[in-house]
């Protein structure tokens, strides 16, 4: 029988084994780093492929826990090597992600599960063993090792606005299990600088329910490091007797279960809670971060709060505050879908939005002919199917057009076909689901947008210069009063525009920006 193809669903395919240099019989620490040696500098694919393949292969060797352990690592550095990459990668490219980075993005997945499966099966037959003196450092360093690979796996999941595979968190889960059962899940680390394994699993857990799927680009490291520095603030609690009183007060706490899914947050929990569950216990790290931000706003410098000093940056209180609602207060974003996609147009982009607002380009509306749109708006028009639409927006997936410009935290315009309105939405999640979906969350802001310019002093005061600027007569964010949106510090707060009305010019004023998008802030306008 022939051998069975090169895929990558078939990581142990003899010949890819075979041209990743196989097992021999020698020394197998000497073996392992020739190989190693060999592995392409370049081709991300064909490297997580080798990977995959030589971890497949070593499962089938049994080798005692100590040598096992340290071609693990070995490995593992060189898969850690890896994910770098790919995160590298994945900063610079775009949404919906191209197969170039969606197939080495899920053998790189590949060769993460089965590397934190060996380390799974080292700590289990340790701890099955009757006679367990002088595996201790081992099994510690397993789990420490396992843990650390799965939530790598789970960041990288979250770079690439993918969701987190069903089985990291089962495995994660069984580690931190094993960790608790045999007393190391709050030892301290036995690489210094490390987190515990206990702070490792609540850093992974929190950085779930912060939703990374709505995380704007850049600010996820943003997270990770928030984490890294404050985690130390939560622990695990076993419910007992406190569970009615745990479940009324709810917010800040995550319960903890083997599933394929994020430990959930108390209160979306729709049964009783058990005496004998384990929670995760975020409340004094919600204490702290609502004294930050209070700080923040008062002026407080971020470094006398225990923060970086982009934390001046108003963009980093509004993420603070959003990891706050997460944390304290998780919404469910439920919404009836249906099979038939009623098609939506969307727009991306400030300068593409006010083209696409403008009368000519309204009046080609009915025009079939994507072409007949101005060169600047065809270039950042994508169509979309809605799946499901409520109060406060949509959730549309990716058919077809120019989506590369799709970013977390982008303004956008979309006009659904069997309407004649252009709505103005905020891009507030995004998620890849495999090699052909790619969904959308998007937040409705306003009803309509006027494009217009305000005209403002230059520089130096000596002329004037006009400032392009969407006019949103009704904000619902405002209840219903008037804003404006415009690229971040070009209108300053104060600034006196002149407008006619009925007839009449009335003269408003802009306020302080109530929310800054990604190059963008809306500004409240009220009477001078």
């Amino acid at each position: 029988m022939p051998p069975p193809p090169l895929t990558s669903q078939n990581p142990s395919s003899p010949r890819l084994i075979a041209a990743s240099g196989g097992l021999g019989t020698g020394d197998p620490i000497a073996e392992l780093e020739v190989w190693l040696g060999r592995l392409p500098p370049r081709g991300t694919l064909t490297r997580a492929r080798m990977l995959a393949a030589r971890l497949d292969a070593m499962s089938k060797v049994s080798y005692n826990v100590r040598m096992h352990l340290k071609l693990l690592e070995m490995i593992d550095d060189a898969v850690d090597e890896l994910g770098k990459d790919l995160e590298a990668k994945l900063d610079l490219t775009t949404l919906p992600l191209p197969g170039r980075i969606q197939n080495p993005l899920a053998a790189t997945f590949g060769a993460l599960k089965l590397l934190t499966t060996a380390y799974l099966d080292i700590a289990q037959r340790i701890a099955r063993k009757w006679v367990s003196f002088g595996f201790s450092r081992p099994m510690r360093q397993a789990i420490e090792r396992g843990v650390r690979v799965a939530t790598r796996r789970l960041a990288l999941a979250h770079r690439a606005y993918t969701t987190g595979g069903s089985s990291s968190w089962k495995q994660l889960y069984s580690l931190y299990e094993l960790a608790r059962q045999n007393g190391l899940a709050t030892e301290p680390p036995l690489t210094p600088g490390q987190l515990t394994i206990e702070q490792s699993y609540a850093h992974a857990l929190l950085l779930a329910a912060a939703d990374p799927t709505c995380i704007a680009p850049g600010d996820l490291d943003r997270v990770r490091f928030y984490l890294q520095r404050h985690v130390s603030l939560t622990r695990m609690v076993q419910a007992g007797d406190d569970a009615p009183r745990l479940q009324q007060e709810a917010a800040g706490l995550f319960v903890i279960a083997l599933s394929g899914h994020p430990p959930t947050a108390l209160p979306r929990l729709r049964t009783r809670l058990e005496p004998g569950q384990w929670l995760l216990d975020a409340r004094d790290l919600l204490e702290k971060l609502q004294t930050q931000i209070d700080g923040l706003r008062l002026g407080v410098m971020p470094a006398r709060l225990g923060l970086p000093m982009a934390a001046r940056q108003s963009r980093y209180t509004a993420l603070l505050e959003t990891l706050h609602e997460h944390w304290s207060n998780p919404r469910s974003r439920g919404h009836a879908r249906t099979r038939f996609l009623p098609r939506t147009d969307l727009v991306v982009g400030f300068g593409a939005i006010r083209l696409f607002l403008s009368g000519r380009v309204l009046r080609r509306r009915d025009d079939p002919n994507p072409d007949a749109l101005p060169e600047p708006v065809h270039e950042r028009t994508s169509e979309w199917g809605i799946l499901d639409e409520s109060p406060g927006g949509f959730g549309l997936r990716y058919l077809s057009g120019q989506a590369q410009h799709v970013r977390v935290g982008e303004l956008v315009a979309v006009r659904p076909r069997e309407r004649a309105a252009v709505l103005l939405g905020v891009a507030r999640r995004a998620v890849n689901r495999g090699s052909s979906d790619f969904d959308l969350g998007l937040e409705v802001i306003a009803a309509s947008g006027i494009p217009t310019e305000v005209s403002l002093p230059d520089a130096f005061g000596l002329g004037k210069r006009q400032v392009p600027v969407l006019l949103i007569p009704r904000l619902p964010m405002l209840d219903g009063r008037p804003g404006l949106i415009a690229s971040i510090d070009d209108v300053p707060p104060g600034t006196l525009i002149t407008l006619a009305q009925f007839g009449q010019r009335i003269t408003l004023k802009t306020g302080a920006a109530v929310e800054k998008l990604r190059e963008l802030e809306i500004l409240p306008l009220r009477k001078s």
